[in-house]
């Protein structure tokens, strides 16, 4: 293996590294955040209750003297001041006989404001264990390394000339039956410059399909899905510009790259917080662009890879299997 190859190799892993490490981080943020909101209320109504309970006890002790009314009605009070003395000292008679379910308030009260006292203390030590900055420390020395690889190789190809040539656009009908490609293993290409976007075997084909896995997708399948892991990487299929990085229907998390010539590929389904391309980037064959997820209309986690040709959807499998790829 090639210097640069390696280093392509050990930068698309540190990349996912840190998309996974970063969703993980986020998704602990978020937590301790909701968690942090939810301790300062309930540290409020604890200490609105302790506040309460304490002025039970003290309209307790002064009930057989006059100084509870002294407290209320402090001042020269009259008309609506006066009224709404009267009916603070009813509300505390009232209140007088359920100070067992004041107590009982106040108790639970404050073990649910200890609870997210520990959850919250808890959740700050998960996030300083999560290695974020030391994973994108990680990413940021495996860009130098590929940058550093990527130099030499175009000193190389600058001192020794080489023809390049554009891969034609396949006849969009089937190849014969008798045609068969082996799948590739990552980071291969195939002679004509294409990987297999996901390492995997086949579930399910291009073409129209009777029964639908949920009522909610279409009756007939616009792509290929490849089964494969949760978390297992998928890869772009040839080199291009991503055109789109988003949450689509029922694709869910879903990737469109554009290879010129009216060639574009997709890939749905992809795993929450994984996807590690944005729109405008440049790929290249075979790099890392998300990881396999279950987002969308699934049943499961596979890779759904789609093909379109000047923007409508043609079968994946002739078309990769015109450029040496295949489908186990």
């Amino acid at each position: 293996m090639s210097r640069h190859s390696r280093a392509q190799s050990t930068y698309d892993a540190a990349k996912l590294a840190y998309a996974t490490t970063r969703a993980d981080y986020d998704a602990a943020a978020r937590q301790a955040d909701l968690v942090r909101n939810l301790g300062a209320a309930a540290t409020a109504m604890a200490e609105a209750s302790r506040r309460a309970l304490a002025t039970l006890v003290r309209a307790n002790l002064q009930q057989s003297g006059p100084e509870v009314v002294d407290v209320l009605l402090a001042g020269d009070r009259t008309g609506s001041d006066l009224l709404a003395g009267l009916a603070t000292i009813d509300t505390l008679d009232r209140l007088t006989a359920s100070l067992d379910e004041v107590h009982a308030r106040v108790d639970a009260e404050t073990k649910r404001e200890k609870a997210l006292q520990d959850q919250d203390a808890v959740l700050r030590t998960t996030l300083e264990a999560i290695p974020l900055a030391a994973t994108r420390i990680a990413m940021e020395d495996a860009q130098q390394q590929l940058d550093a690889a990527a130099a030499e190789v175009a000193d190389l190809a600058a001192s020794t000339p080489v023809a390049l040539s554009l891969t034609p656009l396949p006849d969009p009908s089937p190849v014969a039956a008798t045609d068969n490609f082996s799948g590739r293993l990552r980071g291969q290409l195939s002679a004509q410059g294409w990987a297999a976007p996901a390492i995997g075997s086949r579930s399910d084909g291009y073409g129209p399909r009777p029964d639908r896995p949920l009522p909610e997708v279409s009756d007939f399948h616009r792509g290929t899905d490849i089964a494969a892991a949760c978390g297992a990487a998928v890869y772009a299929a040839s080199a291009g510009v991503v055109t789109a990085s988003e949450r689509l229907g029922t694709y869910g998390n879903w990737i469109l790259i554009e290879h010129g010539s009216g060639a574009a590929t997709g890939y749905a389904h992809l795993a929450e917080g994984q996807t590690v391309v944005s729109v405008g980037e440049t790929v290249i064959a075979g790099q890392v662009i998300a990881s396999v997820g279950s987002t969308g209309a699934s049943t499961g986690c596979h890779l759904h890879f789609e093909v379109r040709v000047n923007g409508t959807a043609i079968d994946p499998q002739p078309f990769l299997a015109q450029r040496g790829v295949g489908f186990d």
